[in-house]
């Protein structure tokens, strides 16, 4: 049995916060840290799982530091800024169907009568955390952009902790404008203030200008990253890029994320360099296609399914750098604006918008939206989506699943309708 294997099988048989805080201890230690990493096939996977752990350790350290749990689409630059360790029980979730905990953290959820319909995501999450498996938080902050869920689940974690008065929502307006921004940036300045009179601390603007430049260095080589993928053809094998959302989103303005996606351009420069030597025209191009909204995270068989039949996902719209570079002199204002240019936010048509830009840029053959269970955002737009790739001669499958919950998915009829999709495409 593997070092992750092994990992694995011991949450599971010890699923409880003493448990998981000895066993952060034990693999953060350097020379485990890094003995794990080596049994992984790149530098950029040996490098987000070696982040992913230290972020979790610090977490769940027993030190004075703040914790902060924030939902997927809040800027986290604003925790780093504030000196608060964030946690994102979104990002868990996964990790809870990664590792084979989802029944007992769902079962969990049902006990304490979350609603059925409710995102495994989120429900996952409450049911983790109503089982005590989290860090308990100092502060709480989301929004309600793109996410329905994420408000009201997040604030039933403030009551569970008693900390109503730390639980922060912040209200994205529908439309990008002038007005907008400085309602937005009020509200950011707002918690930041408040924040900072309970910890007894002023806001500290050099905080805030280095947290700002790390930020506008992952968003450059998030754009190399980009633009590399754009002609590539071929993949090293495991490289999936739905593997690093909580860098993307939950690291942005530290080191490490700039650090890893580095190693991701390198990965994939070498990859490309190598590809281009031993290009012959008797090799059959792979299909190319667009991914739409996330993953399974627990073990499934599409991207295997899709390599061995020649196709390569080339991009996936979570991985789309949609704001402008941050200025720390203008620190509540640049949030906001990196808030409101989010895509997934406002109108259908800005997230068809990138899409189709995507579509182009990457030269796609064909889409999947995974239309994951409970996702009324995503859902909401599949077949506008659909309709809006056909105009421009790009077949998009819909594929009904659930991110969390495999129960939830049927796996012979994803088969199926993968199999039929990728006939089309090869007709």
């Amino acid at each position: 049995m593997g070092i992750k294997d092994r990992l694995k099988t011991g949450i599971q048989k010890n699923l409880n916060l003493r448990y998981i805080k000895r066993l952060l201890g034990i693999i953060a230690l350097k020379p485990v840290l890094y003995a794990y990493g080596k049994t992984f096939p790149s530098a950029s996977d040996k490098y987000l799982n070696i982040f992913t752990i230290e972020s979790l350790k610090k977490a769940y350290s027993d030190n004075n530091r703040p914790i902060g749990y924030g939902s997927l689409f809040i800027p986290h630059e604003l925790f780093h800024a504030l000196g608060i360790t964030p946690f994102l029980p979104e990002v868990m979730a996964g990790f809870t169907a990664g590792l084979g905990l989802a029944p007992q953290t769902l079962k969990e959820a049902s006990s304490h009568w979350y609603s059925q319909d409710l995102c495994t995501f989120h429900r996952s999450a409450s049911g983790a955390a109503e089982l005590d498996l989290f860090p308990r938080p100092d502060y709480i902050i989301t929004s309600n952009l793109a996410c329905d869920a994420a408000q009201k689940s997040f604030y039933i974690h403030s009551v569970k902790h008693n900390i109503e008065k730390n639980f922060y929502l912040i209200d994205v307006p529908y439309r990008y404008s002038e007005e907008s921004i400085r309602y937005l940036a009020a509200q950011i300045k707002n918690i930041c203030t408040d924040i900072c009179s309970k910890t007894g601390k002023k806001p500290d603007i050099s905080m805030f200008e280095e947290t700002f430049e790390l930020s506008n260095e992952l968003r450059k080589w998030a754009i190399e990253v980009g633009s590399l993928r754009k002609n590539l053809a071929d993949y090293p094998s495991h490289f999936n890029g739905l593997n690093f959302i909580l860098p993307f989103h939950g690291l942005a303005g530290t080191r490490e994320a700039v650090i890893l996606y580095k190693e991701i351009y390198r990965d994939l420069k070498k990859y490309s360099d190598k590809q281009c030597k031993e290009i012959s025209e008797k090799n059959k191009p792979a299909k190319r296609i667009l991914w739409l909204h996330l993953k399974p995270y627990y073990r499934n068989e599409i991207f295997d399914i899709l390599y061995r039949e020649n196709c390569r996902v080339v991009f996936e719209e979570i991985n789309h750098v949609y704001w402008q570079e941050l200025d720390y002199k203008k620190p509540f204002e640049s949030l906001a604006r990196k808030m409101l240019s989010n895509f997934l936010g406002g109108s259908i048509d800005n997230r068809i918008g990138v899409i189709l830009k995507a579509a182009h840029d990457y030269k796609a053959d064909g889409a999947i939206l995974f239309s994951h269970w409970g996702c009324r955002q995503s859902n909401g737009g599949a077949r506008i989506i659909k309709d809006s790739l056909k105009k421009i001669n790009i077949p998009t499958l819909v594929l009904d699943g659930d991110c969390v919950d495999q129960n939830n998915s049927s796996q012979g009829q994803v088969k199926t309708r993968l199999q039929g999709f990728i006939e089309i495409l090869n007709s």
